[in-house]
């Protein structure tokens, strides 16, 4: 009978140290244990949360990631220290707005998902579990409810810049006072590898043109990230290098894609094109460099731009979607994301610890499992097991390319 009463009495304590800890767990994470999602504003360091009145854009979001989906996070550009607006005190931009073209709309990531998709885009992407930790969800990460004007369109070149920036500055215009504008501006691609070309001289007047309106419509303190025009120099070394790209390349249907760095019917060789290449991206960052040095100064409108970082330099195959090896696919998605960020006005803030597992999410599609798919250290085993259910097992999901 002693021995019966010892044991229930050490039954008892261990569902009472059991209770305790469900407890201490329902303090320490609120909700978080429960349902995933933050019950308070993650810190920011120097950087203050805007305020912003636009509705915010929800890209589509297709059910499934592609099948080409990598096995894990990319590795980040290294981060230098920005060099504009650096002094000041950053507050987080209460619109995320895209100039672009197919790249920023994420064109057939892969061969089940042909055409846009901009769900899982390097700026403005928002799926749970496709590997792409885009600039939108690292803003909501810092607890930034941005607006998103996602102006980018596939096909277009820098003809069609002042129309998207139009839309910007149209969309801004509902902001609150003293809310800022964050603007990505993609284009030049399509100018290059389109025949013909653009002329280096219309190139510059229809950037300068599109410039102007975002200098003179968006809100004091805004930023523009400049980005370069894709390295095909670099993309022709590495399709070339590869037996299954350079027999995709070399079929008739592929004759115009990029040529001449990917296809072979264009009328440039491959020295003229790498020169109209890179006098395209001088006078990205010359423009670039002239806002900041006036604007910028004022702290009217900064600009940045970093082509060691935004041109794609680091992609192997693997970033290159098997559909035409000329788009990105979700690994490429993730290599541009993470260099944007790595050159833009926020990369020395520290992120919420696990934020970037959230774009892992759980192995059951977008989305799911503890925490959105992540689950805390020493947490995972435990919990199921006091709340009563089973621990659900995870399994890595497998690419097929």
């Amino acid at each position: 009978m002693q021995r019966l009463s010892a044991e229930r009495v050490i039954g008892v304590g261990l569902a009472l140290s059991a209770i305790a800890l469900v407890a201490v767990l329902a303090l320490g994470f609120g909700s978080d244990l429960l349902t995933g999602v933050p019950t308070s504003t993650p810190s920011a360091g120097p950087v203050t949360q805007a305020s912003a009145t636009a509705a915010q854009a929800a890209s589509p979001a297709p059910t499934a990631t592609p099948s080409d989906s990598p096995t894990a996070l990319t590795t980040p550009a290294p981060t230098p220290t920005p060099t504009a607006a650096s002094s000041a005190s950053l507050q987080l931009p209460a619109m995320l707005a895209t100039i672009g073209d197919s790249y920023t709309q994420a064109w057939s990531v892969s061969p089940a998902y042909k055409k846009d998709h901009p769900g899982y885009s390097w700026a403005v992407g928002n799926v749970k579990g496709d590997h792409v930790f885009s600039l939108r969800e690292r803003f909501e990460a810092l607890g930034d409810n941005v607006a998103v004007v996602d102006a980018a369109t596939s096909g277009k070149k820098m003809s069609d810049a002042a129309r998207q920036a139009t839309e910007i500055v149209a969309a801004a215009g509902s902001l609150a006072p003293g809310a800022t504008v964050f603007v990505t501006f993609e284009l030049g691609t399509n100018d290059l590898c389109d025949t013909p070309t653009t002329d280096p001289a219309t190139f510059e007047t229809q950037l300068r043109a599109a410039v102007d309106i975002l200098r003179s419509g968006l809100p004091s303190g805004s930023e523009i990230l400049m980005l370069s025009v894709p390295d095909f120099s670099h993309f022709y070394a590495i399709t070339q290098a590869n037996a299954e790209a350079k027999a995709t390349l070399s079929e008739a249907a592929h004759a115009q894609t990029c040529a001449p760095f990917l296809g072979w019917d264009s009328p440039l060789t491959i020295g003229a094109a790498r020169q109209l290449l890179a006098t395209y991206d001088a006078t990205l960052g010359q423009v670039c460099g002239e806002i900041e040095a006036t604007d910028g100064q004022a702290g009217k409108l900064h600009c940045l731009s970093n082509e060691a970082l935004l041109s794609e330099k680091d992609f192997t195959i693997k970033d290159l979607s098997t559909v035409d090896y000329f788009h990105p696919s979700l690994s490429g998605q993730a290599k541009m994301a993470a260099s944007a960020w790595a050159a833009g006005y926020w990369a020395n803030v520290q992120l919420p610890p696990g934020a970037a597992a959230l774009a892992l999410g759980d192995a059951g599609g977008p989305g799911g499992g503890y925490f959105g798919g992540v689950a805390p250290a020493g947490i995972a085993p435990i919990v199921p097991f006091l709340l009563g259910g089973r621990r659900r097992r995870r399994l890595a999901r497998r690419p097929t390319r």
